[in-house]
């Protein structure tokens, strides 16, 4: 039996800038990384991961003052999937630019983080990102983005007929799906946010080891589908749940 706490208490924060680069690719191949009580969401055929690159803002137990939060940078590695009749997401990997964060989340969270060094830079044409890991290889981003493109455009070949299409199916997720308990139950966190309003953003330059060849997928298995940009995002996520997923006969 695990004695450790999983998400103890609830959480806030203030996403002051938020990049979401959603990788698209076949169901199989994301079911390869899944625990067997989860199973990919598909649209037109595709299961989808998104990059979360979050500049976070006052960190902190709900119950706090912001002025005793940590700001820092995170990056989530979160797979689009359904738990029986429920629509969420579970986290491949993290990574923080705080020693404190990472290890905090790596003892009371399901995030699974490791430690980078992460940068940003921004000028009147292009905002630039750069993750470096510190101890593991084949996770790397680098990641430059056009400021002038942004639109509610999305690419021909997204496969989402607009922007709220695609919105609705990688962003409207309240729910975040970890273990699974002895009892069967699965471990789940929940969230409330300010409403998503973002822009597709085109990119320069992409990136991002651990979707190509890296540490989670291999070589030609995903394809960067679109990015958004949003910003001053609020989060809270819940104190930790468990439930017993229903099946949705098909």
């Amino acid at each position: 039996m695990n004695l450790r706490p999983t998400h103890p208490v609830p959480m806030e924060t203030l996403f002051r800038r938020c990049i979401l680069a959603n990788f698209e690719m076949k169901p199989e191949v994301l079911a390869a990384r899944l625990p067997d009580y989860l199973e990919p969401d598909i649209h037109q055929g595709r299961s989808f991961v998104s990059v979360v690159i979050a500049d976070m803002e006052r960190m902190r137990p709900a119950f706090l003052p912001k002025i005793m939060g940590v700001t820092y940078n995170q990056i989530v590695y979160r797979a689009v999937v359904r738990c029986g009749d429920r629509r969420g997401v579970t986290f491949l990997r993290s990574d923080s630019d705080s020693r404190f964060m990472a290890a905090a989340g790596n003892l009371l969270t399901f995030f699974r983080f490791h430690r980078a060094k992460i940068s940003w830079e921004k000028n009147q044409e292009t905002l630039d990102f750069v993750l470096k890991p510190l101890f593991d290889k084949g996770s790397g981003i680098r990641l430059s983005l056009e400021l002038d493109s942004l639109s509610s455009q999305m690419p021909a070949d997204s496969g989402f007929s607009d922007l709220a299409e695609a919105q609705d199916f990688l962003t409207e997720l309240y729910s975040a799906f970890g273990g699974r308990r002895r009892d069967g139950r699965i471990e789940t966190v929940n969230i409330r946010r300010s409403a998503w309003q973002g822009k597709v953003v085109k990119d320069r330059i992409h990136q991002f080891e651990a979707m190509d060849g890296g540490s989670l997928f291999g070589s030609g298995e995903t394809r960067l589908n679109s990015v958004f940009l949003v910003e001053n995002l609020y989060y809270h996520w819940y104190r930790l749940s468990l439930s017993r997923p229903e099946r949705v006969d098909q």
